[in-house]
């Protein structure tokens, strides 16, 4: 029983606790204070922008080198004038290199002398080779039918002919003289003679037959010698051909190549300006030798700027996007528009890309300034800002109070009557701090939370 009424007594005491707790909620709840709003809804332009370090340069800049080592005799131009295109500013010493030119002058008259000897005596021995190679042809032929005739005429010239009827002759006559003696007809000192005649007519004949084999032999040599006199003056016409003047044309050709450079220098050796604009440095002494950058003209009236970008933002850029230029220490912005992008990014004198921070790298953008002020000089820094996107006139909240949930966006507000309420809205242009926000139910200085 005891136990029992113990636990009907706790029960009556959370009741009670209950109503406690209900009450001091209900009497604490009447006095809260109402929550404080996180952000304002505006009304006004947005912008989304990049922003960059840049420098103010001329669009016309001309850089104008040392064309030689001459000295410089005289300057016409200090920093700061401003000169007009072909304008004199400086004048080098020439006075050895006209002495120079002038020797030049002369070595090549003697060159261009001696290679037309040279010419004239190259023709003359190749006309007298092609002669003889003509004579010694001809030679050839004539030696060539000669022997040809000997020996289709062997055996039957005049000599041997009358040899061989003599010999025919004196054999009949030596064979009747035995067939007499036979019969006791003729002596045996006749028969002796017709014997000795026929041996002296064999021996004629055998005399003519040599005669003209030694003449066919003789015309066969003199048809080699001929061939040999033709193969030489063959051989002579060749190397005669082969002959040339072209080392000579050549090294007379490199003469005047260097004649003509040092007419460019003496040429060049009046410096004078390629275009109008301001003189922006001297870097030239007279009395001392002309080495590298002497002059730098640049138009000042036709100013860019040359922004370094960083690699997250390059892409966000196009041709025509506007900007706005602070160049360093002036209140007042300049308007500008990108005219050119780049193809890569920032290198340094080596080559490599440019990593100012870790590996971020950097862009250069040029964008042209729509009009030049007083007081802003090439050279001076500024703080370009590039307007990606705008709106003239919309209601935008900060980022963080914009609330997403796929792609279903909201805002928490105070609407006109006081209370908190869900506001679906449409998003549009979004910056690094605030969000265009689009809704019927929306109206200026609405309080967010």
């Amino acid at each position: 029983m005891r136990l029992l009424l113990n636990k009907r007594n706790l029960l009556i005491a959370a009741i009670a606790a209950l109503a406690l707790a209900a009450a001091l909620y209900a009497f604490i709840g009447r006095g809260k204070t109402p929550p404080k709003p996180a952000g304002v809804l505006a009304r006004g332009p947005i912008e989304y922008i990049v922003e960059a370090d840049g420098a103010i340069e001329s669009a016309d800049k001309v850089e104008i080198y040392a064309p030689s080592s001459l000295r410089v005799s005289k300057l016409f131009v200090s920093e700061g004038d401003t000169v007009a295109k072909g304008e004199l500013l400086a004048e080098l010493d020439t006075e050895t290199l006209a002495l120079e030119i002038r020797r030049a002058e002369l070595s090549i008259q003697s060159a261009e002398a001696s290679l037309t000897n040279e010419q004239t005596a190259l023709v003359n021995s190749v006309v007298s080779a092609r002669n003889a190679l003509d004579s010694a042809t001809v030679s050839v032929r004539t030696a060539q039918r000669e022997h040809e005739l000997l020996r289709s005429r062997q055996g039957r010239e005049t000599a041997v002919a009358a040899a061989a009827i003599n010999l025919d002759t004196a054999r009949r006559a030596w064979e009747n003289s035995k067939a007499l003696y036979a019969l006791d007809g003729v002596s045996r000192e006749g028969l002796t003679q017709a014997e000795d005649a026929f041996d002296k007519a064999q021996s004629a004949y055998d005399d003519a037959l040599q005669s003209a084999a030694d003449a066919i032999d003789r015309a066969a040599e003199t048809l080699d010698a001929a061939r040999i006199r033709q193969q030489n003056a063959s051989h002579a016409l060749d190397d005669a051909v082969s002959r040339n003047t072209d080392p000579a044309a050549v090294a007379l050709e490199l003469q005047k190549v260097a004649l003509e450079e040092k007419r460019i220098r003496m040429r060049d050796a009046r410096m004078a300006a390629p275009a109008a604009g301001r003189v922006t440095l001297v870097h030239a002494k007279e009395g001392a030798p002309a080495s590298g950058l002497m002059f730098v003209v640049e138009d000042e009236r036709r100013l860019v700027v040359r922004a370094r970008v960083e690699e997250a933002d390059v892409a966000d850029i196009g041709l025509g996007t506007p900007c706005r230029v602070r160049p360093a220490g002036r209140d007042a912005a300049l308007d500008g528009v990108v005219t050119l992008l780049p193809y890569a990014a920032e290198r340094d004198e080596t080559g490599a890309f440019t990593a100012a921070v870790g590996d971020d790298v950097y862009f250069l953008v040029e964008a042209a300034l729509d009009d030049v002020r007083p007081g802003v000089l090439i050279g001076m820094n500024a703080k370009v800002t590039f307007i990606i996107a705008a709106r003239d006139d919309c209601f935008y909240a900060p980022r963080s109070l914009v609330h997403r949930d796929g792609e279903r966006s909201w805002l928490l507000g105070r609407d006109r009557s006081g209370r908190i309420v869900e506001i679906a809205v449409e998003t549009g242009l979004e910056t690094g701090r605030v969000t265009e926000v689009v809704s019927p139910a929306l109206y200026e200085g609405m309080e967010l939370f």
